[in-house]
């Protein structure tokens, strides 16, 4: 290679890296900035939304942990977002198992259809719940809520726990059978501590899916159950003062906290390689 023809390819790297870098930042702008908009009028001092607040008050979020109504969605939330969380990672876990170990055959299908309930818009998904709830004459509470919650973040257990099992050698769980341990010991004391990043990313995205949730939950919570995105709609419809930026605030805080928590204990470099993940290796 010519030196000048080096020297073309060295410019044109250097661009596509800088187009690409300035893709990104206005990327992260174009996501963040209307965050850092509701965040800062909920602080507002005026009985309306205004941006830049006018002011610095603590009112409305007084006001929030004031309302009865508000408390109880936000119990609610938190309430089904652990319940579906724990069932998302107790049944992620148990499919990812045949789906990396087991020899059969249409996996790749059966991993593509656990993936169909996060790829179906969430309105087409809560009328198909709605419609197979009344066919089966279930009424509408706090357990379909929750039933229906696990089937939406199922599915990002399965696909992290799959790329975490993927690397785990089973010559350590036959080694440690080798040496007197049984199958469950094995599973307990070495291939589940190896999984715990994995299941930990796979059950924070499953957390805050679940607590975020809007669409879905409007059509299979019933009339006694309300999330605090559904309180949220609510105030939306109803009367719009700075308690909603106040809400919609605490909402992305906790999402915060959880995803902070995910990176504490798997680690970003962890967190990025399993989000990264197009496709488990299956053997």
């Amino acid at each position: 290679m010519s030196v000048n023809a080096r020297r073309l390819r060295l410019l044109s790297d250097h661009l596509t890296d800088s187009m690409l870098a300035g893709v990104a930042v206005l990327t992260g702008v174009f996501l963040v900035l209307p965050t850092c908009v509701v965040v800062l009028a909920s602080f507002t001092s005026t009985s309306y939304l205004s941006f830049p607040p006018a002011g610095f008050s603590l009112r409305w979020y007084a006001r929030m942990m004031a309302s009865t109504e508000i408390l109880r969605a936000a119990q609610t939330s938190l309430i089904v977002a652990v319940l579906a969380t724990a069932g998302a990672v107790g049944l992620g876990v148990l499919t990812a198992f045949p789906l990396v170990r087991g020899r059969f055959r249409g996996r790749d299908a059966v991993l593509a259809f656990t993936l169909a309930p996060i790829m179906l818009p969430s309105i087409v998904l809560g009328i198909a719940l709605l419609f197979f709830f009344g066919f089966l004459q279930v009424r509408l509470s706090l357990a379909t809520l929750v039933l229906s919650h696990i089937l939406i973040t199922f599915p990002y257990v399965v696909r992290m726990s799959a790329a975490a099992l993927v690397q785990v050698d089973p010559a350590l769980e036959e080694a440690a059978t080798n040496l007197g341990a049984s199958s469950w010991q094995a599973l307990r004391h070495v291939t589940l501590p190896l999984l715990a990043p994995g299941l930990a990313v796979g059950a924070g995205f499953a957390f805050v899916e679940s607590f975020d949730n809007l669409a879905l939950s409007i059509f299979v919570a019933g009339q006694r159950q309300e999330t605090l995105p559904m309180r949220l709609f609510q105030l939306l419809v109803s009367d719009i003062d700075p308690v909603v930026a106040a809400v919609s605030t605490t909402i992305i805080a906790a999402s915060f906290v959880v995803l902070l928590t995910v990176h504490r204990l798997a680690g970003f470099g962890q967190v990025m390689r399993l989000v990264g993940e197009r496709r488990a290796r299956l053997p």
